[in-house]
């Protein structure tokens, strides 16, 4: 870091990408003023510069973000599978580079260097990550200036570095980590289904993530052991047992997938031994195990008898409590191709799964009985159960009183009565969230 006197206009320093024949400058600046002196990355990767009048005052080296972090996957709510779909959406700083010293400089070269991110970001590798992340050596820095640019430290690094594809060395020792979303519901967005994936987000998608299930082996062998127990509805040509089908579709819809081709494409992607430990059916004279096609999904979701399915998935989901990752079955998921729907009770809390219950639309049902009867079956003493205007009635509330809860419940036009008489009630008192800005009145204008 140069020791020049001369003070900056930091209003007027500027982030912009590193043009390729600035690269070497990059390295050499690298070099010369960090303690860490190169840099080995991995992955997409890009320099930015940021300069002041045209002076340079700082470099920044961007890459890939690491494999695994402990602390990361609990920030975000990952499961395995999950991490291993959108870890290209979190970007690494793998270096900052200060050239010059003045109070506030580097919290302002990182926020600009932040809001320019995620734009370069896509023109130079066609997608737009969702978090950055970066490490801080506690012995040497506090990270005084990542937190003056709103940076969280999220944890400690286990102390080992990656070398090669699938080998760990002892490392300098721990680091610091530090999260920087950007964008506000970024936790959100990286965990979430599908569906909650921006647009931009798409390209950085695998095709495939081979092998890769949200929990561990010995969970997903003890939920098919479960499932053996739901009757099978099929009189014969059982090739694919039930047990492994509907394991394939419990894991997918706690993922939030929601097609009949997702769990196909799940059951393809396993590996052989994942293959033995469902029971796939493998066929005479045969080493492979098949996967089960897409119309045995198809044929047997409408068919299997729900509230068997039900009471099996629950028994399950409550001996596992707080062994899952808290992204699986945020919150209720629907399946496509009108099949069936789920409405889950979730831990506002924790994220965690307390218990499901399938509503199949091929027998025309609907979600507020389904959602009234997990209720009922579900101890509530000392619970605030909060739903959508979808379930704003007399008979919801008064299960979940019943049950020893209270309840939260949204209300719009199609509870009129109720919406009515809570304005009433309300009108008048001061809101239940007093607002964190000031109020001020706006100034009178003249059309």
């Amino acid at each position: 870091m140069s020791g020049s006197s001369s003070y900056l206009n930091l209003a007027r320093v500027q982030v912009r990408a590193a043009r390729a024949n600035e690269h070497a400058r990059c390295e050499q600046e690298l070099a010369a003023h960090h303690y860490l002196p190169t840099a080995q990355v991995a992955g997409d990767r890009g320099w930015q510069i940021a300069e002041c009048d045209g002076r340079w005052v700082a470099v920044l080296l961007w890459c890939a973000a690491a494999k695994r972090l402990k602390a990361r996957e609990a920030w975000i709510g990952w499961d395995p599978r999950t991490r291993a779909e959108r870890l290209k959406l979190v970007v690494q700083q793998a270096r900052f580079c200060l050239l010059h010293q003045q109070p506030n400089l580097a919290s302002r070269v990182l926020g600009e260097s932040v809001r320019h991110l995620p734009d370069w970001w896509h023109h130079q590798h066609g997608y737009t990550p969702l978090l950055a992340e970066t490490f801080v050596d506690p012995a040497r820095f506090e990270g005084t200036c990542y937190r003056a640019a709103g940076w969280s430290e999220a944890g400690a690094t286990s102390g080992h570095r990656r070398a090669g594809r699938d080998y760990y060395h002892a490392g300098a020792g721990l680091k610091s980590l530090w999260l920087k979303p950007l964008r506000p519901d970024a936790a959100v967005r990286l965990r979430g289904p599908e569906a909650c994936l921006p647009a931009e987000c798409h390209a950085a998608r695998p095709i495939a993530t081979m092998g890769i299930l949200p929990v561990k082996l010995a969970q997903v062998e003890s939920l098919h052991d479960a499932f053996a127990r739901v009757p099978d509805p099929r009189a014969g040509n059982r090739q694919h047992r039930l047990a492994t089908v509907l394991t394939i579709v419990a894991l997918s819809i706690l993922m939030g997938r929601q097609r009949p081709a997702d769990f196909l494409r799940l059951a393809q992607q396993l590996n052989a031994r994942q293959r033995e430990a469902l029971g796939y059916y493998r066929p005479p004279g045969k080493k492979v195990r098949v996967a089960p096609g897409r119309d045995v999904f198809y044929s047997l979701l409408g068919r299997v008898d729900p509230a068997a399915l039900a009471a099996v998935l629950n028994a399950w989901l409550q001996a596992q409590h707080g062994q899952l990752p808290a992204a699986l079955a945020l919150d209720g998921k629907a399946v496509t191709d009108r099949l069936a729907q789920v409405v889950s009770l979730v831990s506002q809390e924790t994220g965690a799964t307390v218990a499901v219950a399938p509503v199949l639309a091929v027998a025309k049902e609907h979600e507020v009985p389904a959602a009234r009867a997990l209720l009922a079956q579900t101890d509530l003493t000392d619970t605030l159960v909060s739903l959508d205007a979808g379930h704003a009635n007399h008979a919801t509330a008064r299960t979940i009183v019943e049950a020893g809860g209270e309840y939260l419940i949204q209300l719009k036009g199609n509870a009129p009565a109720a919406q009515a008489a809570a304005a009433h009630a309300l009108h008048g008192q001061a809101p239940l969230f007093s607002p964190t800005t000031p109020i001020t009145a706006a100034p009178n204008t003249a059309s």
